[in-house]
């Protein structure tokens, strides 16, 4: 067999504690390219080989734009190879491609077959497909795995902008081509935004407002006037759920002169981490510098400490990729989000992840 045109990348949850329990926050309006849940998956043996396979590549589509983008992840014993970014096919219903198999050398193997949705740079949905072979086994529903990432709740600068410096009255002004946006994976109405005018280091904010539905959204230009060069304008989106901020998304422009055509820097990602004027905004705290990623060997429950008896409500998938905060007792501590308590999961559960370089994992003390 030969392998057919798709596949999958890493899968994390934004999780909040709730007592000693965590629950899943997901948006209505998802926007996703995801498998279809109509898919037999089966092991065999061929010549020399053994296979992965399954029936047919269907996928389906929901509310994205024409740009959207994905990639398709294929996820061997843990070492991950990606096809992609490619643009989307189309922006809603379904689309049929045929059957799949990848080949390894024995068994037993794992295969994790993962589609990952890309709106304007961000990861907005995973679906996975994950294959366990320990001999030959007959054609058996395949389970698909949907989780909507930490980090995808936002409203985002689309990255379609340019900007002009030039001259204006008496001083000088930036000129933003437009202010095109994306809401992603959010409820229109209820969570809410702020604008950020940060000049010179100097902020001022004006909102919050609702936001508006799951989508494309294209807004005019925008001015902003300075006395005189050089002088740097960042432009901020901070959005809120519950009135907690869980996403920035900055737009930076950078005037010495009288130019045009330049491209703005946009940086999106953790509250502070990308934005010039901000500081940690991270209450659980965040990942260090020596701190390293496991990708989990198993489905298990998390743990609201090192203790087999400290089980939550939430159940950690295989496959998923976690960032370890520290180890004891046989156990890793794993950073979920910054407004999401640290939960723990088994050593054991867990192994290197391949996706960023494989590191080892820390001594868990068991």
């Amino acid at each position: 067999m030969k392998k057919g045109w798709a596949s999958l990348v890493l899968v994390l949850i934004f999780v909040a504690i709730i007592a000693p329990g965590l629950s899943v926050s997901a948006a209505p309006g998802e926007q996703y390219r995801r498998w279809i849940n109509d898919k037999n998956a089966s092991c065999t043996t061929g010549s020399g080989v053994v296979y992965a396979n399954l029936n047919n590549q269907n996928v389906e589509f929901n509310g994205l734009s024409a740009d959207a983008q994905f990639t398709i992840n294929y996820i061997r014993n843990g070492v991950l190879s990606v096809d992609g970014p490619y643009t989307v096919e189309q922006i809603s219903g379904t689309h049929n491609y045929g059957a799949f198999g990848d080949s390894f050398p024995s068994y037993p193997f794992t295969f994790e077959f993962r589609l990952d949705t890309i709106i304007s740079g961000v990861v907005v949905y995973q679906s996975s497909i994950i294959i366990n072979c320990t001999g030959d086994m007959p054609a058996t529903p395949a389970t698909i795995i949907n989780t909507i990432p930490p980090m995808s709740q936002g409203r985002v600068w689309v990255p379609d902008k340019t900007y002009t410096c030039e001259p204006n009255g008496g001083g000088v002004a930036v000129i933003i081509s437009n202010q095109n946006t994306d809401v992603l994976n959010l409820t229109a109405g209820v969570d809410e935004f702020t604008l950020n005018y940060i000049r010179n280091g100097v902020t001022s904010t004006n909102g919050p407002y609702p936001v508006e539905s799951n989508g494309r959204h294209n807004y005019g230009s925008f001015m902003d006037s300075f006395p005189s060069y050089p002088f740097t304008f960042e432009f901020r989106i901070d959005t809120y759920v519950g009135g907690v901020l869980v996403f920035q998304s900055s737009l930076i422009a950078t005037c010495t002169a009288d130019a045009s055509g330049l491209t703005p820097t946009i940086i999106n990602g953790l509250p502070g981490s990308g934005s010039t004027t901000t500081g940690s905004l991270c209450p659980s705290g965040a990942p260090s510098s020596t701190s390293v990623q496991g990708r989990m060997l198993e489905t298990v429950q998390a743990l609201y400490a090192a203790d087999p008896a400290a089980v939550t409500n939430v159940t950690i998938p295989v496959g998923t990729a976690w960032w370890i905060t520290s180890a004891s007792n046989g156990y890793y501590r794993l950073w979920i989000s910054c407004f999401g308590s640290q939960v723990w999961v088994p050593a054991s559960s867990m192994g290197p992840n391949y996706e960023t370089g494989g590191a080892p994992l820390p001594n868990s003390g068991a």
